[in-house]
């Protein structure tokens, strides 16, 4: 066979063979490989295999000298093709079934016969066809026309493989991998309309309704600029027909099956009485079971062997928690994220507490899904969680019986027997091991210290373990009578005491780390040492079972029992000035990688003026960065407060501006209030000024977040303050707006406007476009409130300008909406509608569907008004199909009302009501039940509407919404 899907290629029995002869024999025979079957001129010959200025000057010559080579090359094949001079070229007679690329064709001409009925039969074939494909076809010419025949091969050979093949992953339901494969097929077809049309297949197959909405209106307005309308309108249509076979409106839902189980124990042993008892209590889809015990006993691992072997009956899932990292109501709230991203909704920002764990109770509502929290320090940090995981099988791990948990069946794990004890250290020691009944009592039945054991054990001769075993028995009773220096448990010591000195002192240190897990990295940068030579030492440390180590693979932690034991070793072995260097180390490690992640997951996160040298990660790009800040982020709240507890004053500041920033940006504005008291202390404890300021301006924020108004304003006017005195641009004008928000919160226009002017004149002094814009948009806001609305007009229409020099789409898309409800307000509904349409276009392109939806509904609300009532139903459905997947279930809601009073006015009142049941239903999921009263008093009077013999949208009058008053509702904000 020969090989043109790559370098040129004699496809022997043994392998192909591209490294036969000279590059431009192997670019001759591709050219006939290419052309296999037709005459090849030599004119053409020379131009797919000579770029123009290095062209042979007597071609003739020259192409018959190649043409012989080529013979002798083909030779090596069992039956050569023949290769013949006619015509005045050359023609290459061959079974075009011996070519890689035919016979590649064929393959995929047979998948194709099987997508319908066989998908999975047609994947297999697609893939291994794809494996004919050794890199780009023609690699070794590099003329036009052969670049030409290359492009026109990828598209309608490779592109087709590949489109075949993820049509055929769709069609099994294999949305996620379907949706991996176009990540990679796209990067090279970026404008495919096939490949976009497959994607928005996916994405709601895969019920990621939100993201298919995304991404629809992005790629839709980029086709649109580009000028392709043919094109746009096409993948318009193929997005109109999904949507429209959707749930209108539909609720998030689980689009990922979490499988969140740490990896189940090989060598377990006895607990048949708790096993049964599991079985018992768990007899039951949901509910909650209690296992209680001291801590290194297996409570855990019985609960993971339970689940491993019951995990068909969760279907849905399962979920996993350590909460003994999680000390505090805030550092919980990571738990409901962390569940809520395994289940492939990772929260929105600007989702509160509360909504938060409403949705979380939503997507699991109804699902057979097992979930595990483990190591629970006490009844307060479960019982809220339990009370949202009421549709789940939920198994808790505790040292304590928390009997305040009033609905857990509890079930008591024990020290092991002797029995059981003796035989696990026999299974862990891979055979006899003398006076195995007296080394267990050692360990007094806890499953962690007979593994620490067998392990010493088994690091010894035969010969030397009686000796051993004696020998620690010694120790006991030394440690029985007080003559013995430490009063650790006799098979730890020896564990510690074999290790070599690398190990030990990692181990050591390995407590100063403040979190429940720790990265490889971090553990490097705290060792001091390369990450291969710390990776090595931990692996050794995972195999003593004196570091645990989770199915992360980077990840690892110290068993709390060991955690003491730890500590006393490092403030026994380490001198102070190497304890303090490495906490450093680590902090700084923390401070540097949580910076980078900021700046690369959040690109308005202002950019330090210092700070320590970059040992940080480096990020792929803003979803890499935003996911390690959220699988670091219960380390790094608790590395601000170990350093703030070790008055590491700069590592408090420094790491709490990029943490508190993430953690306002994701919701949890409490936790980093706390974090930013501490970053104030700390920054004026070492006088970094522009810190101190940093500092108090988000904690003024946080607290006026939260609605402490005097704290906010105490915080703001401090740093104010600071920031003019040192001369800080971008602390002043922060300050300035956040206290004018402050003020006009307190209903104090005056004083807000006063701010707002203020921060004006600092912004223009440092050309801060973005500032300038911000700060006219708010004037505008409030002079619209308090009836001085042309005003107002005049700096909208500023702040826009500066929103289009600063090449801020968001921002200008906000003003023009904000114009929009001016003029309306005006009574002006001609230039109000032309600026919300304006508004609505450049909203789609960033996109902001949350922000095109109420555009949407402020342009339902003119329609209705106006009498033009298909426009305004359309405007109606529009707004809730932007939010259709949407995690804020308030404005699905309102928007669902919106569109019931629109469909009323046009005389629609039995639809109307079906839609007003749905938003009544949102109404009442979140607990808003005054707002699904109201609706449902509107479905109630539906039945008049019904009566009437003519249409409402025909009669003399439109009508308002029934039991309501239309001008809020329509007027929604």
């Amino acid at each position: 066979m020969l090989g043109i899907l790559g370098t040129t290629a004699l496809l022997l029995d043994s392998g192909p063979d591209d490294g036969w002869g000279s590059p431009k024999e192997r670019a001759v025979l591709a050219t006939l490989v290419a052309n296999a079957g037709r005459v090849v001129p030599v004119k053409t010959l020379v131009e797919w295999v000579w770029p123009e200025d290095s062209a042979p000057h007597d071609p003739k010559r020259t192409c018959h000298a190649y043409a012989t080579r080529v013979r002798w090359a083909l030779d090596r094949l069992p039956s050569p093709p023949t290769l013949r001079c006619t015509q005045g070229g050359y023609r290459l007679e061959i079974d075009q079934s011996r070519i890689d690329l035919h016979q590649f064709r064929g393959v995929l001409a047979e998948a194709r016969k099987h997508i319908e009925l066989a998908p999975d039969r047609a994947i297999d074939l697609v893939e291994g066809a794809i494996w004919l494909w050794r890199g780009e076809p023609l690699a070794d010419l590099t003329t036009e026309p052969a670049r030409a025949w290359r492009q026109r091969v990828l598209r309608t050979d490779w592109l087709a493989a590949h489109t075949l093949r993820i049509e055929a992953l769709i069609g099994l339901d294999r949305f996620d991998d379907a949706l991996a494969a176009l990540d990679e097929v796209q990067e090279d077809f970026p404008d495919d309309v096939t490949l976009a049309e497959q994607r928005l297949t996916a994405l709601y197959g895969g019920h990621r309704i939100a993201d298919a909405i995304t991404y629809f209106f992005t790629t839709w307005h980029h086709l649109r600029d580009a000028g392709d309308e043919d094109t746009a309108k096409r993948l318009a249509q193929h997005h109109t027909a999904l949507a429209t076979g959707q749930p209108d409106p539909i609720s998030p839902q689980a689009t990922t099956v979490p499988r969140q189980l740490p990896h189940d124990v090989r060598d377990f042993v006895g607990r048949r009485q708790q096993f049964a008892a599991l079985d018992h209590a768990c007899a039951e889809p949901t509910g909650v079971v209690l296992l209680h015990g001291p801590g290194g006993v297996g409570k855990t691992t019985l609960a993971m062997h339970w689940a491993h072997r019951r995990r068909f009956r969760y279907p849905d899932g399962d979920l996993y928690v350590d909460l003994g990292g999680h000390q505090d109501r805030a550092a919980l709230d990571a738990v409901v994220d962390d569940f809520l991203t395994a289940l492939g909704q990772p929260p929105d920002p600007a989702l509160t507490r509360r909504q938060r764990e409403l949705l979380l109770s939503s997507l699991l509502s109804g699902q057979r899904t097992l979930v595990v929290l483990d190591n629970a320090p006490d009844t307060e940090h479960v019982r809220s969680l339990v009370t949202l995981l009421s549709s789940c099988q939920v198994i808790v791990t505790s040292r304590h019986r928390l009997t305040k948990l009033r609905a857990a069946r509890r079930i008591a794990v024990p020290p092991m027997p002797a029995d059981d004890a003796t035989r696990l250290l026999t299974l862990q020691t891979h055979g006899d091991v003398p006076d195995a009944a007296r080394l267990v009592d050692l360990c007094w039945g806890i499953p962690l210290m007979i593994a620490i054991l067998a392990d010493d054990l088994s690091n010894r001769p035969a010969a030397q373990r009686a000796e051993f075993a004696a020998r620690l028995d010694r120790r006991r009773r030394l440690v029985a009578v007080d003559r013995y220096g430490d009063d650790d448990p006799p098979c730890l010591i020896s564990s510690y005491r074999r290790l070599a000195a690398p190990e030990r002192r990692l181990f050591r240190l390995l407590a100063l780390h403040p979190g429940p897990g720790v990265s490889a990295e971090a553990a490097s940068a705290c060792d001091g040492r390369p990450l291969f030579a710390t990776l090595r030492s931990l692996e050794i440390l995972v195999r003593a079972h004196l570091v645990q180590q989770p199915d992360e693979l980077d990840r690892f932690r110290v068993h709390d029992l060991l955690a003491e034991f730890t500590t006393h070793r490092l403030y026994l072995d380490e001198p102070p000035g190497t304890r303090d260097a490495a906490r450093v180390r680590m902090l700084d490690f923390y401070v540097a990688s949580a910076t980078e992640a900021a700046h690369t997951a959040y690109p308005d996160y202002p950019a330090p003026t210092d700070g320590p040298a970059d040992q940080s990660p480096r990020f792929a790009g803003a979803a890499e960065a935003l996911s390690w800040l959220h699988r670091e982020r219960t380390n790094l709240t608790a590395a601000v407060r170990a350093a703030h507890e070790a008055s590491c004053h700069d590592q408090v500041w420094r790491l709490t501006d990029p943490v508190a920033f993430f953690l306002d940006r994701s919701g949890c504005t409490a936790e980093g209030r706390d974090l930013r008291e501490l970053a104030v202390q700390a920054a004026r404890a070492v006088g970094h000024r522009a810190g101190e300021t940093t500092a108090l301006i988000g904690l003024g924020l946080a607290h006026l977040t939260l609605d402490d108004q005097e704290s906010a304003r105490q915080a703001l006017v401090t740093a104010l303050r600071i920031a003019d005195e040192i001369g800080l641009a971008s602390g002043l004008t922060s300050a300035l707006h956040a206290l004018g928000r402050l003020a006009a919160r307190e209903d104090d226009p005056i004083e807000a406007l006063e701010f707002f002017h203020r921060g004006l004149v600092a912004a223009e002094k440092v050309d801060d476009r973005h500032s300038l814009s911000r700060f006219h948009h708010d004037i505008g806001s409030l002079l619209r409130t308090i009836d001085r609305r042309q005003e107002a007009i005049t700096h909208l229409w500023q702040a826009r300008w500066e929103a289009q020099r600063a090449g801020d789409k968001l921002a200008e898309s906000i003003s023009l909406t904000e114009l929009g409800r001016t003029f309306r307000e005006l009574g002006d509904c001609d230039r109000a509608e032309h600026h919300y349409l304006e508004a609505l276009a450049i909203s789609e392109t960033v996109p902001d569907l949350a922000l095109s939806a109420r555009i949407c509904v402020r342009l339902c609300g003119i329609d209705t008004r106006r009498r033009r009532f298909e426009q305004a139903v359309d405007h109606g459905r529009r707004a809730v199909e932007l939010l259709r997947g949407s995690q804020d279930m308030v404005s699905q809601a309102q928007a669902a009302e919106i569109l019931g009073d629109a469909l009323y006015a046009a005389g629609e009142p039995a639809e109307a009501a079906q839609v007003w049941r749905r938003a009544a239903d949102r109404f009442d999921h979140i607990g808003t039940h005054g707002a699904a009263i109201r609706v449902h008093a509107k479905i109630d009077n539906t039945h008049a509407a019904q009566e009437r013999t003519v249409p409402f949208a025909r009669g003399e009058a439109i009508m308002d919404p029934p039991h309501g008053n239309r001008d809020i509702h329509l007027g929604l904000t």
